[in-house]
């Protein structure tokens, strides 16, 4: 495993180590993944991981059959696994590195590891706010310390979980009611558009 993790960038950890967790597994059992055909179509990009990108020409997102089409504020684009689920009534979406395109999303994904986002859905915008890595760091938060992980490069802040899908479900339902849980400084808004320019993503290589 430490071998494994070697290979990775350290500059491509040096931006997972402000914005997110890492798994090795999914956040969630295949049973729980969810078709919501409300979130298919086009996005646009108004809040890049905590930055107003608004006034910013990119390139809408684009949601279809479980597949995240990125483009980040240089308008670099990435496709990424993107699978919902449910627990309770709280929604969460499971995202994980899927093509060789890079941009920063895509750089978020790359070892490739799934990253856990919390959803927010109202009206025409939806918000995905990401694990917060300083609050799971915290060494008297007992919450976190059942969970299993490795230290990678010897860095104990820096860690890859790997944890069940069934144990990130149970821990993560132990946790709704913990805000802190959430990093909102990292967060990224999308709001749909009813139709895209020209250039759509599936034509923008």
């Amino acid at each position: 495993m430490r071998n494994l993790l070697r290979i990775v960038p350290l500059l491509l950890l040096g931006i997972a180590a402000g914005c997110t967790i890492y798994s090795i597994n999914p956040f969630c059992t295949k049973g729980k993944v969810l078709e919501l055909k409300e979130v298919s179509g086009y996005w646009k990009l108004n809040v890049s991981i905590g930055e107003d990108v608004s006034k910013h020409d990119i390139t809408p997102w684009k949601i279809t059959d479980n597949t995240l089409i990125t483009y980040d504020k240089n308008d670099k684009r990435s496709d990424l696994s993107i699978a919902f689920f449910k627990l309770k009534n709280q929604l969460f979406a499971d995202v994980s590195g899927k093509s060789s395109q890079n941009n920063e999303y895509w750089n978020i994904t790359v070892l490739p590891m799934h990253v856990l986002v919390k959803v927010e859905l109202s009206g025409d915008t939806m918000t995905l706010v990401p694990l917060n890595l300083e609050w799971f760091n915290k060494a008297d938060n007992e919450k976190v310390k059942a969970l299993k992980s490795v230290a990678y490069d010897g860095n104990d802040k820096t860690r890859i979980y790997t944890n069940s899908p069934e144990e990130w479900e149970s821990f993560l339902e132990a946790n709704l009611n913990t805000p802190e849980m959430f990093n909102e400084k990292q967060k990224v808004v999308l709001q749909k558009i009813v139709a895209a320019p020209a250039a759509v993503a599936e034509e923008k290589k």
